[in-house]
């Protein structure tokens, strides 16, 4: 059986709309744009059949990947989805960046509707390194950015207003519906990538609105591919709509090479070694997390709860490190740099879009599975204002297919599937014992430890089973848990974790294998005298699934590990670090 990683091409042609539809609430006067032959949706068969990679047997990349770990999910969880707070009540969720709160104009009387999903021609994404040779392309997008930027202040379609959309959402504007002190958060947890595909399914439309063209899309940065690993040129000219000078400059220039580790200290590596650490990380991020999709998307997060920490997957922590790299180093680090302002820069929803098609790759490599049989997840509902401008209500369970919001990504190579050497070479097997200098480790004892830079924390901690056996992998991940995590400040932090088999109680100098990372951005806001103000913070946790791991360095049967937690950039303290055995929630085999 053959999978298209990413859906596939539709051979209907581009169309211009012919009529706009407005609403009684506001008339916008949009220009004609005249659409030709020859756009993104327009191409020939034999063009689309060039440009893309053959069609890959599902076994062969479920076996590039090491193999899939599979059975039947658990029973449904009821409980309590995330419904629309109540747009009369948006909070002051100011930032040091910005000038005004981030709370939209409010309207009163505006309904709120079913929103009726797109019946036009399938859309084609494309990478972000080849439209850039697309003169009708970047024509367009271009345009349709310079009217949405030349709206009236208060238009919701406005640039400024849609990027205070992600502003409102991960600032605590909004108040969970019927709730007084629980913000809806659409970061750290499972809410996170869809609410994202909301997000950018609304801008697009709204954009291909402006210029008359129900055909166009927002291309995605092909950060996972060695010639999209580059900040994409089309955002780089100064003259540009595209532009802006709120980004660190040493990074979007010269072709230098996106770090997935980055944590504003400057990668001394060469380029192919940086490139192939970035593979790794986001090869090791599908392999470890196809059997758990909490591993991938992140935790559950109900209505109403309050002491719930922070959870995100680990495909959040390879975005936030994108996200990191590209805004200011100093200050604010806006625009990108920062959840309240990153929206404000054009790169931010083109980002994104990647950030969309790694979840498309993950659910074909997953058979398309839900990845959550709760009802907390599917009926989860969202406000936007759609291409029509009206305020719409959407809901979690119809954005899974993407074919339903009518867009597609165009074919590309995924060289993370194929092999790469990942592994570093292991210490022990060339040296004694006798010839190394090793360290006694400890466990982690039941008071919190606050990481240190210059010396990373290092436990032993016990595996729950070893030598599992194929049926028992197949049943249950091994998971390394931490618990506790509370940054200390409002700014960026990073830690990584590793792992490695212990002689006994004692450790080797090398910390072992990388298994993740726990990245989280900067989140302030403006306080009444103008300063930086903490923003209300929730203690984390981080799970890093390592079954596959511990195959690829022959641990199964160790008793223990020695996990490393390495700081890279701010201040962390730990509540705990556990080995724990969960249920797969996937079908999917080899």
């Amino acid at each position: 059986m053959s999978l298209l990683l990413n859906s596939s091409f539709t051979g209907a042609s581009s169309a211009c709309l012919l009529q706009r539809e407005r609403s009684r609430r506001r008339r916008l006067h949009v220009p004609g744009v005249t659409c030709r032959q020859g756009s993104n949706g327009d191409r020939s068969d034999a063009a689309r059949q060039q440009q893309s990679p053959p069609l890959l047997d599902r076994r062969d990349m479920l076996l590039g990947l090491g193999g899939l770990y599979g059975v039947t999910a658990g029973p449904k969880v009821l409980a309590a989805p995330i419904m629309p707070p109540d747009l009369s009540k948006c909070y002051p969720a100011t930032a040091p960046a910005l000038d005004n709160k981030c709370c939209p104009p409010y309207d009163p009387g505006e309904t709120i509707s079913e929103y009726s999903f797109p019946a036009t021609p399938l859309r084609v994404r494309r990478p972000a390194h080849i439209v850039k040779d697309d003169q009708e392309y970047m024509d367009k997008y271009k345009e349709a950015v310079r009217r949405m930027k030349n709206l009236p202040a208060d238009h919701p379609w406005n640039y400024y207003q849609q990027a205070n959309i992600h502003c409102q959402y991960c600032n605590y504007a909004y108040h969970q519906q019927n709730t007084d002190d629980v913000p809806i958060q659409v970061h750290f947890s499972w809410i996170f990538l869809p609410w994202h595909r909301y997000y950018l399914h609304f801008y697009e439309r709204i954009l291909g609105k402006l210029i008359d063209d129900d055909t166009f899309t927002i291309p995605f940065w092909n950060w996972d591919t060695k010639d999209g690993m580059t900040f994409p040129a089309i955002f780089q000219d100064a003259a540009s709509p595209l532009y802006d000078p709120k980004r660190d400059q040493r990074h979007v220039k010269d072709g230098k090479i996106l770090d997935l580790k980055y944590a504003y200290t400057e990668n001394t590596a060469s380029d192919s070694e940086i490139i192939r650490e970035n593979l790794c990380f986001i090869q090791k991020t599908f392999k470890h997390s196809l059997s758990l999709a909490e591993l991938f998307m992140g935790d559950p997060v109900r209505a109403g709860e309050k002491e719930i920490q922070e959870a995100n997957g680990q495909m959040e922590v390879i975005h936030n490190a994108a996200h990191m790299w590209v805004g200011e180093p100093d200050g604010y680090k806006e625009n990108m740099g920062d959840f309240s302002t990153a929206a404000r820069d054009s790169v931010f929803f083109c980002h994104h879009c990647n950030v969309d098609r790694m979840w498309d790759i993950y659910r074909n490599l997953r058979g398309n599975r839900v990845e959550f049989e709760d009802n907390d997840w599917l009926d989860s509902t969202f406000l936007f204002h759609d291409e029509n401008e009206q305020l719409v209500k959407v809901k979690m369970s119809d954005c899974l297919n993407p074919t339903k919001l009518r867009y597609t990504f165009e074919q590309v190579p995924l060289p993370w599937l194929g092999k790469i050497n990942c592994q570093k070479t292991a210490e022990t097997k060339s040296k004694a014992t006798t010839e190394l200098s090793l360290t006694r480790v400890n466990e982690f004892g039941t008071t919190a430890q606050a990481l240190d830079a210059s010396n990373p924390l290092r436990v032993i901690v016990a595996r729950p089973k070893k030598n599992r056996k194929k049926k028992e992998k197949q049943e249950k991940v091994e998971v390394i848990q931490i618990k506790d995590i509370q940054v200390t400040t409002n700014e960026t932090a990073r830690f990584d974790v590793y792992v490695a088999v212990p002689y006994g109680d004692l450790a080797g100098p090398d910390y072992g294998e990388f298994a993740g990372s726990y990245v989280r951005l900067a989140h302030r806001m403006k306080g009444s005298d103008g300063t930086a103000e903490q923003v209300p913070k929730k203690k984390g946790k981080l799970k890093l699934g390592i079954t596959p791991l511990l195959e690829d360095i022959d641990a199964e049967d160790a008793d223990k590990l020695v996990v490393t937690l390495v700081l890279r950039t701010g201040s962390v303290t730990v509540g705990g670090v556990s080995i724990n055995l969960l249920q797969t929630d996937s079908t999917a085999a080899i």
